[in-house]
């Protein structure tokens, strides 16, 4: 049985210890959580872009624009992000499933039938986004078994659409 606490509880009444919580139940209690999904991308060292997709987004800050999003420490690409000079972050639409699974994939060609162009920060920006926020790295941060990237905002685009929506585990629509 999970232990129960009182709202109503004192810092000092919390003496009970618990036992560590699971990366299994962890996942499904977060998967309750409703989120956009996203394709954050980049410009590769030799030029090419890159991307995949991440339901960790968040704006950070208003003054000055930051955004976060985190990266798996097991992804081998974390140094791309590293290295670039920035990142976009591009929310997607309903629609976009296909698209979202390609860049999920391991190993997967990208951006081969996507349609993209290098944003005004030089870096790749989706043509389906109904978001886009071009950033350059502002700091990354150690999150567990994850990288936080944070980024600060240079440049947004946005148009009209409906937001591709991840939800126990499965994609869907939240209407705008």
């Amino acid at each position: 049985m999970e232990p129960v606490v009182s709202m109503d509880a004192k810092p000092e009444e919390l003496t009970q210890s618990f036992a560590p919580v699971s990366a299994e139940a962890f996942r499904s209690a977060m998967g309750h959580f409703l989120t956009g999904v996203t394709i954050v991308t980049t410009r590769c060292g030799a030029g090419n872009p890159y991307g995949l997709t991440v339901s960790s987004f968040n704006s950070v800050s208003l003054d000055p624009p930051l955004i976060l999003w985190s990266l798996d420490l097991g992804n081998d690409r974390a140094t791309l992000f590293r290295d670039s000079a920035g990142f976009t972050v591009n929310v997607l639409p309903a629609g976009c499933e296909e698209m979202i699974r390609t860049f999920a994939a391991p190993d997967a060609e990208r951006f081969a039938n996507t349609a993209w162009h290098w944003g005004p920060t030089g870096q790749p920006v989706l043509a389906d986004a109904i978001a886009s926020f071009e950033c350059r790295l502002w700091a990354e941060y150690p999150g567990g078994d994850h990288a936080i990237f944070v980024g600060e905002v240079m440049n947004i685009a946005t148009r009209d659409g409906e937001a591709a929506a991840y939800f126990k585990g499965r994609l869907g629509t939240y209407p705008t």
